[in-house]
């Protein structure tokens, strides 16, 4: 008696629906859709046009959260968040939410906190958001003669006696040995590092001109050599942990910054590339009238 041969068909009606769910599996991966990307470099603050965005075609599985696929959806909204050529334009960069744009950039224990600079407290332009700089203050003594600030006032030059500098004499009365007050003189110090730079407005940005540039790179050279003569307003992440800046003496870095944004000078200074800010512990405070003294005595 002949074997029977295994009919074909179980074979083939198992092919084909292996095959009809590897077809709808990827469809639903790489089923193409339509989102909008940037077309050039955006800066923080831009109001959208259509000039400056473009629509894509990517797999479905690649869209992002929040991904916009109509051109018209974007066109005269501000873009919260700086965006290269190519990168997706969401929801999220358009600053029409309150957890949108800078908000969504910060971690816990941070805030944003704008700071006025110039050319030459800002670094001649050269800032870009994601950078980190370190922040040198600067205070005159006008500053700590304001009577609202100042608890005690002391002349310059007045002798501070020390605690532990008292020398018995044959008569056992202690006399104070008197010890040179620190002149009053503008100080300078650094006083806070690691800080990442957020944003930059556009027209603060340092720019070269090529040869040949045309009239409207002019007008936007022109516009950002005024703009940092003048002075602009950036924005810094700024933890709210307390820092020690001495030995024994914390502050809070955002109270630091205002104070010394509003009544002295915040010079900053960029930091290496994946830096961790430099160690401000040890840092010296420059007393201006001590330097003088210094190094009119070494004459």
């Amino acid at each position: 008696m002949k074997n029977k041969k295994p009919s074909p068909v179980a074979a083939i009606v198992l092919a084909v629906v292996i095959g009809l769910l590897v077809i709808a599996l990827l469809n639903g991966v790489i089923r193409p859709t339509q989102v909008v990307t940037a077309k050039v470099a955006i800066a923080a603050g831009t109001i959208l046009t259509e000039e400056l965005v473009e629509i894509r075609t990517i797999p479905t599985g690649a869209k992002p959260a929040g991904a916009l696929s109509d051109l018209a959806a974007v066109s005269g909204k501000t873009l919260a968040v700086s965006r290269a050529p190519g990168d997706f334009i969401t929801g999220a960069v358009l600053g029409e939410s309150a957890g949108a744009g800078i908000p969504a950039e910060l971690e816990a224990g941070h805030v944003a906190m704008a700071i006025r600079v110039d050319s030459t407290t800002g670094v001649a332009g050269l800032l870009r958001a994601g950078q980190t700089v370190s922040v040198i203050g600067m205070l005159s003594p006008e500053v700590l003669e304001m009577e609202e600030l100042t608890a005690v006032q002391m002349p310059a030059g007045e002798l501070v006696p020390t605690e532990d500098a008292f020398l018995p004499l044959s008569s056992g009365t202690p006399t104070p040995t008197p010890t040179p007050a620190p002149p009053k003189a503008p100080l300078a110090r650094m006083v806070v590092s690691g800080l990442r730079v957020i944003m930059v407005p556009q027209a603060f940005r340092y720019e070269e001109l090529p040869a040949g540039a045309s009239e409207a790179q002019l007008f936007s050279s022109a516009r950002s050599s005024m703009a940092s003569s003048e002075g602009a307003v950036i924005v810094l992440d700024v933890p709210t942990t307390l820092v020690e800046i001495a030995p024994g003496y914390r502050v809070d870095p955002p109270a630091l910054l205002a104070a010394l944004d509003a009544y002295g000078v915040l010079y900053l200074v960029l930091e290496p590339e994946g830096g961790l800010g430099l160690d401000v512990v040890d840092a010296l405070t420059v007393n201006l009238g001590e330097l003088y003294q210094e190094i009119n005595s070494a004459e």
